[in-house]
């Protein structure tokens, strides 16, 4: 089965925290939708459009499965707690790595291009996307709405006309911290990561952060053991 392309319009910081801003004074999820759906046609006058728009973050926000409700509902949970930006950034950025597999692959891209110094150009891009998920039109329709979401996130800026360069975050928040450590070993095929995998994962690459352990064993999300004296860390059965 082909993977399906799904985030087809660029989500701005905007309207993913007026997201959380509906889900702080509503439970009902229906009615965030229609509250989003209300905030956007301020902004969007094609119907078609508001809807995509809303679904996106609803997807994002309000929609789980059995395999990322933990992690989900940690993150809502969290930032309905706090007003951190930075923290609401990053929880951000892991639902929608979470919930997007065309973002994943896409930040995986830029991530590795920055890691090796190469020029970040849409370019270049495009064509390490369309060797992973071959050439189709909605493929090629959504990379810039991805990379635009970036942009209007604060992780990319623009260089000059198709070249962008990485804005660095530092997280200093363990909430968010945690957040990183739980999304990048759910979006593994591994039993699990080691420490070093941890802090230098091409999928994180907007942010600077460190791990402290202990931060990581308080929080009762993760289980531990030592491979040939590495440091491994994985999920908690009740988290996966």
């Amino acid at each position: 089965m082909s993977k399906q392309v799904g985030m087809s319009r660029n989500i701005s910081l905007d309207y993913l925290n007026k997201t959380i801003e509906f889900m702080e004074i509503e439970d009902d999820f229906e009615k965030v939708r229609e509250n989003l759906r209300e905030y956007i046609g301020l902004y969007i006058d094609d119907n078609t459009n508001i809807r995509k728009t809303a679904n996106i973050l609803s997807n994002i926000w309000l929609e789980d499965d059995k395999e990322n409700r933990k992690i989900k509902d940690y993150a809502r949970e969290e930032v309905a707690k706090s007003s951190n930006s930075n923290l609401r950034l990053v929880a951000h950025w892991c639902m929608i790595l979470i919930t997007y597999k065309v973002f994943e692959d896409i930040a995986s891209v830029i991530g590795k291009l920055e890691y090796m110094q190469i020029e970040i150009t849409s370019k270049l891009i495009r064509e390490k996307m369309t060797d992973m998920w071959g050439e189709r039109p909605t493929l090629i329709h959504a990379i810039p709405k991805n990379i635009r979401t970036m942009r209007d996130t604060s992780v990319l800026e623009t260089v000059k006309q198709g070249v962008y360069k990485v804005k660095k975050h530092r997280v200093d928040d363990e909430r968010a911290i945690i957040l990183i450590v739980a999304t990048l070993i759910h979006l593994k095929d591994k039993l699990y990561l080691s420490f070093d995998e941890l802090i230098d994962d091409s999928l994180m690459f907007p942010f600077d952060y460190s791990i402290d352990v202990g931060v990581l064993e308080e929080s009762n999300m993760f289980s531990f053991d030592r491979f040939g004296g590495e440091l491994a860390i994985s999920l908690k059965e009740n988290f996966k």
